[in-house]
């Protein structure tokens, strides 16, 4: 029964993720195409493997592990998402104190960055819900990002998240798996728009309070 479940999650989400790279394809130049089906393609593997190996639950409040974390990590993460270098750093390090709100209910997810007494000197949301049937627009510096949720809601120990823009062909991919040393792992990818320059940060969270 548990295998015929594994099989049967893994085929939904990548159906949901060859319809959601489908619906795009009137949007995005050809060749900018590849780079989009490929990371859904990623999206599905990583979170068919962190099913079949977790088994903590993504919704909680969270705080970055500074042991198992760079400081100030988010840097070049949020230049390449057009933060003023001058600012980049100390986000970044404004950031790692912040903690991190996951909602995951039904085919919705809400993340959520309460700010830990400052506020934010750019035009950057961190707030969002995303969903798997409709897009969120989300602010950056540079413009706004179409946002949609690209993994099954039935799968509570990982989502992953895909906004696309501010120019044609860039995107992002958030994800956030959960593991069995009951940790919260976060990996965030830039993808510019010429489809060669990719930024990718990682960082690991521990849980601190339930939602």
């Amino acid at each position: 029964h548990d295998k015929r479940s594994i099989r049967n999650t893994e085929f939904e989400s990548m159906a949901a993720g060859l319809t959601f790279a489908t619906l795009l394809s009137g949007l995005l130049a050809p060749n900018r195409m590849a780079n989009l089906k490929q990371a859904t393609t990623n999206a599905v593997k990583r979170s068919a493997a962190v099913r079949r190996h977790g088994n903590v639950q993504l919704s909680g409040e969270w705080v970055l592990d500074t042991t198992k974390s760079s400081h100030g990590a988010l840097r070049p993460f949020l230049i390449a998402c057009g933060a003023p270098r001058v600012f980049a750093g100390p986000l970044a390090r404004k950031f790692d104190s912040d903690h991190l709100v996951l909602k995951a209910e039904g085919d919705e997810v809400t993340i959520e960055t309460p700010r830990s007494g400052w506020s934010l000197p750019i035009k950057l949301q961190t707030d969002a819900t995303y969903s798997r049937h409709k897009e969120t627009i989300v602010a950056t510096p540079r413009g706004p990002q179409r946002a949609s949720l690209v993994t099954a809601s039935h799968a509570p120990m990982a989502v992953e998240i895909i906004k696309l823009g501010p120019s044609e062909g860039e995107f992002v991919t958030e994800h956030y798996v959960t593991t069995d040393d009951g940790n919260l792992e976060q990996q965030l990818t830039h993808r510019a728009a010429d489809g060669r320059t990719e930024v990718v940060v990682r960082r690991v969270f521990k849980r601190v309070a339930s939602v």
